[in-house]
């Protein structure tokens, strides 16, 4: 299977004559994509631990098109081009080999129900500056004015239609005691009504303390940089999330938006209570909330937490429900990447039991992952 490369102009005509069998799959960063975006596009948002593993080859379709809906078109024979995009660059062939366009356009020519795959010459910026209608856009806040002015309008846009993806829905639910989210979702006093929330552990810069004696709050301070140094937070956040637990209660830990620096500390939850390593802990908590993307410094923080939580806790073992044996695709693309970083020494195998709501099939079956070992 071929590529093709198109300009602006096609891509206006495959949209408007098109749009129902052509899908854009937009390769850049996922804050960039819900800052603009060509609209009916869909984000690729491969993480950093993704990119790695994958070495610049082909990786599962899942982690391609995120979408559930737009991967059902297309596995239902329902697509008939797929665009890929990036910021500029002019022509796939001038691609690094390990950027996500070039791995997005390895996994789509193994395809086999003869989809055309095509790049967009000069990228999201081109087709931008052509025909901004075909695009949305998130209004930006202007910074003048008031305090008062500013906290006026950032609520507004909050509240508004323009929210970002990341915001969108409830808060998830990891275990049946802590949940994921942003500080969107941390604001949103009937949401964490809903769901019977707490405790609030809030990992960012600005510290939102609730409303005083409403939830147990902690605040831990840090920025989302690869200079930060977050490993230095997890026991303290493991502590708290224990303590919430043991006293009957639940815990939503978030950041500004759920996406980088939250998902690292549920990551290191789940990974010291259940002795899990650091691909299976990051492929259950991807299921659940799609968007998570720590960043590099980040993961190889977790990386170092993972040998050190395997190397030296006790065996915990959970009893679990009967269930049929399934591991998601994504589960075997990360298997053994992370095995040459420790040396492995004679740990006992530990289970672990994810709450029946955890995962969902592609098509919204529910379904139970069987007992995991931490180690093969």
């Amino acid at each position: 299977m071929k590529v093709s490369s198109i300009d602006s102009r096609r891509l206006k005509k495959m949209i408007r004559k098109e749009c129902g069998s052509c899908l854009i799959v937009d390769c850049r960063p996922y804050l960039s994509f819900t800052n603009s975006s060509i609209k009916a596009s869909v984000n690729v948002n491969l993480n950093t631990v993704v990119v790695r593993r994958s070495r610049g080859g082909p990786v599962p379709l899942q982690f391609v098109i995120p979408d559930e809906k737009a991967l059902i078109r297309l596995q239902e024979g329902r697509i008939s081009a797929i665009v890929a995009l990036d910021d500029r660059t002019s022509h796939w062939q001038k691609l690094k080999k390990d950027s996500v366009a070039q791995i997005v356009i390895n996994s789509l020519l193994h395809l086999a129900n003869g989809t055309s795959i095509c790049f967009l010459k000069g990228g999201y910026e081109n087709f931008h500056s052509q025909y901004p209608e075909l695009c949305t856009e998130v209004k930006t806040i202007i910074q003048s004015g008031s305090e008062a002015e500013k906290k006026v309008s950032c609520n507004t846009e909050m509240r508004s239609h323009h929210k970002p993806d990341y915001d969108q829905g409830k808060p998830v639910e990891i275990l049946p005691f802590l949940y994921l989210g942003s500080a969107y979702h941390a604001s949103r006093h009937d949401y964490l009504s809903d769901l019977h929330i707490t405790a609030l552990l809030n990992v960012s810069r600005r510290d939102l303390q609730p409303a005083k004696g409403r939830y147990n709050y902690k605040w831990i301070p840090v920025e989302d940089s690869h200079m930060a140094d977050i490993s230095s937070h997890f026991q303290e956040a493991i502590q708290f999330i224990d303590e919430v637990k043991q006293s009957g209660g639940k815990v939503l830990v978030h950041c500004e938006a759920g996406i980088s620096r939250s998902p690292t500390i549920c990551m290191a939850y789940i990974m010291k209570s259940q002795r899990l390593r650091l691909d299976v802990a990051f492929d259950l908590i991807k299921q659940r909330r799609a968007v998570i993307s720590p960043n590099f410094s980040f993961m190889g923080q977790l990386l170092q937490y993972e040998s050190e939580v395997l190397s030296t806790t006790p065996a915990h073992t959970v009893t679990p429900e009967p269930a049929t044996p399934s591991i998601p695709e994504s589960a075997s693309f990360f298997a053994n990447d992370f095995n040459h970083n420790f040396s492995t020494k004679n740990y006992e195998p530990s289970v672990f039991s994810f709450p029946t709501s955890c995962l969902h099939s592609p098509v919204h079956h529910q379904f139970k992952l069987s007992p995991i070992t931490a180690l093969p």
